[in-house]
């Protein structure tokens, strides 16, 4: 059985029904969710939201059908014709480009979506604008909701880093591809962390943006870890990743976590106000199944990597590029640190680093260095011009 498309607005169009891009189903009335959204059945239905801005200041919950595994359900953008976005990065490759977007944007201090299993986002803005934001995602996710859940080219954020334990999105038992998660406010830096990762969720090709590094002016004395990952009870994978302008620990593994087990490779980790990776706080590991490999952890305050001082197994990488790490490269990493090859690079490696353009020059030994790709998270090109003369 197809999915049936339901073409939705913010205002609507026609006869409201959804049938098609000229009669759209209102999805807003006075500023907040209407009715006919709330009562939509999901099971087998693609929902269309068409561009615009969807302002709400309530949660979305649904009273129709719920999808299953048999009769999912979609959400995509789309342009004003009704034509499918597709995801695309701008051209340093760090934010999405939201283009004919559908925004929805919330205006008070809650999540604006209750989300459900077996359903599927592409191409959606979700964005918190209240300045009391407190919240541990900007859309509703528990455990058992995320299962059978897939984001892709989907932009999350929270206007206002105003709170120790905020947090933009905690990403649990599902899958996210090609998003930006940010806390975008250099006025107020106070958070726990952009997103926290839990259990099985996977993360690839994924942007961790914070409101400013160490080298920015920061306004109000920080609260909370201000981290960039916060990793609880892993078992999921973090790929391709960039995580960048974070006060605290670029990627954190708490006391839940098994050291060994940390899964975050080929990640660009850069503008840190403390450890590019620590796992100082992460239980004690032997079965060694994670991976730091080929990471770029530059330019942070404190260590590229520390660990603690167990001298237990400590997931590790055989070849690393890291430079500008203020207290060195690696804390308590032992024997593990005399097997990684560090491949040291400067400001100079990167197209315009000081503008936090993060693509690697052509000219750099990280250009192509896996034949087909480039070391670190970002593959674009830098169209630096070649002569072929």
């Amino acid at each position: 059985m197809a999915l049936t498309d339901v073409f939705i607005s913010p205002s609507g169009a026609g006869d409201n029904s959804g049938s098609s891009v000229a009669n759209a189903l209102p999805a807003i009335s006075s500023n907040d969710w209407s009715t006919n959204i709330e009562g939509l059945d999901r099971a087998n239905k693609r929902f269309v939201f068409l561009g615009g801005t969807y302002t709400v200041a309530s949660k979305l919950t649904f009273s129709g059908s719920a999808p299953s595994v048999s009769q999912p359900n979609q959400w995509v953008g789309a342009d004003s014709s009704g034509n499918i976005l597709r995801p695309k990065f701008d051209e340093t490759g760090i934010r999405l480009d939201l283009t004919d977007y559908p925004v929805f944007r919330c205006t008070a201090n809650t999540p604006m979506v209750d989300t459900e299993e077996n359903t599927y986002y592409k191409c959606l803005s979700f964005e918190n604008t209240n300045s009391s934001y407190s919240q541990i995602s900007v859309v509703e996710t528990t455990t058992f909701d995320l299962d059978s859940q897939i984001w892709v080219g989907c932009n999350f954020k929270a206007f206002f880093a105003n709170n120790s334990s905020a947090i933009v999105m905690t990403c649990t038992n599902a899958g996210f591809h090609d998003c930006v998660f940010e806390f975008p406010y250099i006025g107020l830096s106070s958070f726990d962390s952009v997103i926290k990762v839990l259990s099985n969720a996977k993360l690839d090709n994924c942007r961790i943006l914070g409101p400013g590094g160490p080298s920015d002016a920061i306004f109000d004395i920080p609260q909370g870890d201000n981290a960039g990952i916060h990793v609880t009870s892993i078992t999921g994978k973090i790929r391709n990743c960039v995580v960048s302008r974070v006060l605290g620990n670029g990627v954190k593994l708490d006391s839940s976590s098994n050291k060994a087990d940390i899964d975050v490779a080929y990640c660009t980790i850069c503008d840190i106000g403390a450890d590019g990776i620590n796992t100082n706080n992460a239980t004690i590991g032997v079965s060694g199944k994670g991976s730091l490999e080929g990471n770029i952890i530059f330019d942070c305050s404190s260590h590229g990597i520390e660990t603690n001082a167990d001298d237990s197994r400590q997931a590790g990488a055989q070849i690393l590029a890291m430079g500008s790490n203020d207290a060195g490269n690696f804390s308590n990493m032992d024997s593990y640190e005399d097997m990684i090859d560090v491949i040291a690079i400067t400001t100079a490696d990167f197209v315009d680093y000081s503008n936090r353009d993060y693509r690697i020059r052509r000219d750099s030994p990280l250009y192509k260095f896996y034949g087909t790709r480039n070391f670190g998270a970002i593959q674009n090109e830098d169209f630096e011009f070649v002569s072929v003369s």
